[in-house]
């Protein structure tokens, strides 16, 4: 944001050319005020505090708003603040003024809203119903309204019928005795304020302005911190530093496969993992150094901060690797198996019996080769993509990290799953991977907090749209379910390898490489996403959700509201990269997108008998 600016005096005509070239105003205010308008817009609000110093601030990166102290403005700056808003509601035919003050004496939770006897009713109701909507830790808010002939307004802002004015009298009830505040109840109410404010703005810009707005996020502030960029890169880059994925896949599958068939499926094998090439605890500093108290922008500062949580508990996860720690921070990270799943998982696996999977092979040079025309098709569409693809001898299948597509040497997989395997691991991992570096905000690229289950629910979901899904294919997603599920309940390696392969029905060499992958670093639960994000998309989808958005990064479905806001404030972009399949359905008039928004479950996914 543009650094505050110290005038001794203040000029209209200047501060609008400033706005009208795009560069937002930020002024110094003689007793330790501020004025900040990051554009034209037609509001303002105005923040009184009356504690010196200020044990906490209710203000935030919003787009119009002034801090002012208990002392009377000056002659020559309440003039030009004056004439600064009769331009702007001059501009838009109208301007709402609410001033926010906290009374620091009263601690229960409640706000008083006064309002001029020429008051708008229709606004007024409007903020003192998205008031009454915000809640505390001990309830909802309560709300009174008082009607004062008073005016939070000055000389002839005041005459002016087209200037609305209100006030809010916050009590401090976030405050303790001494008048420090609670930080996290004072966040939560600071973030309800601001939406409060954005939805009442809203409410007012379309029934008495001329400004255009088709939703209450545009009208908050496009411009971002320096600050915010800096903390979101350094996210990345100490997210980026770490191959968790890699770093929690054992390198000796196959040696571990024949030692296992060896002991004639009687002792659990040792696995090998590679060298851990940070120290997490050093990474785990740099990560709570990061000054994301100082980001004022709620929804930023909100994701921010669940990036840097998540990242640490994998990081703890690494440090703990190979013991039963291990298994405690996946449920955290990860999530476990709840009854509905676990029933859905039986019952794919109970109703539809194992199949010959015989059949053709595609070799891991062949897979590579179709990796690379899927990559022309992805940056034909944005030449800023530029995927790869390694070929790797330490790693026994398919595996999509940072963007890079690894294979094993010895992949052998049926050909008639090549497309689904393409659309799954390229169109959408590695795209997701692409649309996410391509947003400002780069953690898109590594993936929001709890991304997981819905990358693997549209992976998964791709296949179905070519024709991939077939039983085999959800038996092995709800093998890995079934299984997590058994190891939660205290199962060892052996006993969950033989409730998959002899009551279950995998074949001995797959329940192994599923059992392997189940109790890889000490007891891994992400498996379970693949089945769950399916069925938490397909729930999305039938509730009208759309699909486009999730292309634009790798995020978790509850994010989708958070980046609407982000999209609508001007800050993030539309995805630059669709999906093949998605495209080849949209240019069809999208049916198969139509069966999925009537109503689908996971076993109408699979192909009639």
């Amino acid at each position: 944001m543009t650094a505050a600016t110290d005038h001794s005096t203040y000029d209209v005509s200047t501060a609008l050319r400033q706005l009208a070239a795009g560069e937002p105003l930020h002024l110094d205010l003689p007793g330790g005020g501020l004025l900040y308008v990051a554009r034209p817009v037609p509001f303002l609000t105005v923040y009184r505090y009356h504690l010196r110093p200020r044990p906490f601030v209710l203000h935030a990166e919003e787009t119009a708003y002034c801090i002012l102290g208990e002392e009377e403005l000056p002659p020559e700056t309440a003039t030009f603040l004056e004439q600064l808003l009769a331009n702007f509601a001059e501009q838009f035919g109208g301007l709402l003024v609410v001033e926010v003050e906290v009374d620091d004496n009263e601690r229960t939770p409640a706000v008083t809203v006064y309002t001029p006897q020429d008051h708008s009713p229709t606004v007024t109701a409007a903020l003192i119903g998205y008031l009454e909507e915000s809640t505390t830790e001990g309830g909802r808010l309560t709300v009174e309204r008082e009607t004062t002939t008073a005016s939070i307004l000055s000389g002839q802002l005041r005459q002016r019928r087209d200037v609305t004015s209100v006030r809010v009298a916050v009590n401090g009830f976030f405050l303790d005795e001494q008048g420090r505040p609670f930080p996290l109840v004072l966040r939560d109410f600071r973030q309800q304020l601001h939406t409060v404010l954005r939805r009442t703005y809203f409410d007012f810009v379309r029934l008495e302005t001329s400004y255009n707005a088709t939703h209450f996020d545009q009208l908050g502030n496009h411009q971002v911190s320096e600050l915010v960029w800096e903390i979101d890169r350094k996210l990345v880059e100490i997210a980026g530093s770490v191959p968790f994925l890699l770093l929690v896949t054992a390198t000796n599958d196959d040696a571990a496969y024949r030692q296992f068939v060896g002991s004639g499926y009687k002792t659990a094998p040792h696995f090998r993992y590679r060298f851990l090439p940070v120290d997490p605890e050093r990474l785990q500093r740099e990560l709570f150094n990061l000054p994301i108290d100082r980001v004022k922008d709620a929804t930023l500062a909100y994701i921010l901060r669940d990036k840097r949580d998540e990242t640490f508990q994998l990081l703890d996860m690494l440090s703990k690797r190979d013991s039963e720690q291990f298994r405690y921070g996946s449920l955290q990270v990860f999530g476990g198996v709840d009854d509905d799943l676990l029933a859905t998982a039986t019952r794919l696996l109970t109703e539809y019996p194992a199949q010959d999977s015989s059949g053709v092979n595609v070799s891991a040079g062949e897979f590579a080769d179709s990796c690379q025309q899927e990559f022309d098709y992805l940056s034909r569409q944005y030449p800023e993509a530029r995927p790869r693809v390694i070929v790797r001898d330490d790693l026994s299948g398919l595996m999509v990290s940072q963007g890079v597509m690894n294979i094993g040497s010895k992949l052998q997989l049926p050909r008639h799953r090549l497309e689904a395997l393409l659309q799954h691991e390229v169109g959408t991992h590695v795209l997701t991977y692409w649309n996410g570096r391509a947003q400002p905000l780069t953690l898109l690229q590594s993936g929001t907090p709890g991304y997981e289950d819905l990358q693997e629910g549209l992976a998964v979901l791709s296949e179905w749209f070519v024709d991939g899904i077939t039983p085999a294919r959800m038996r092995n997603l709800a093998a890995r379910v079934v299984g997590i599920a058994h190891m939660l309940r205290g199962h060892d390696f052996v006993e969950t390898f033989q409730l998959l392969h002899e009551e279950h029905d995998l074949p001995e060499r797959a329940a192994f490489y599923t059992t392997a992958r189940i109790y890889r670093g000490g007891g891994f639960t992400k498996d379970a996403v693949y089945l769950r994000g399916l069925v938490e998309l397909l729930d999305y989808l039938s509730q009208g959700g759309a699909l486009e958005p999730l292309f634009i990064g790798k995020l978790r479905l509850s994010y989708v509201p958070l980046l609407q806001e982000l999209t609508a404030r001007g800050i993030l972009r539309p995805p630059p990269l669709l999906p093949r399949y998605y495209q080849e359905d949209r240019a069809a008039g999208h049916p198969k997108l139509r069966r999925l928004r009537a109503g689908m479950t996971v076993f109408d996914l699979l192909p009639t008998p």
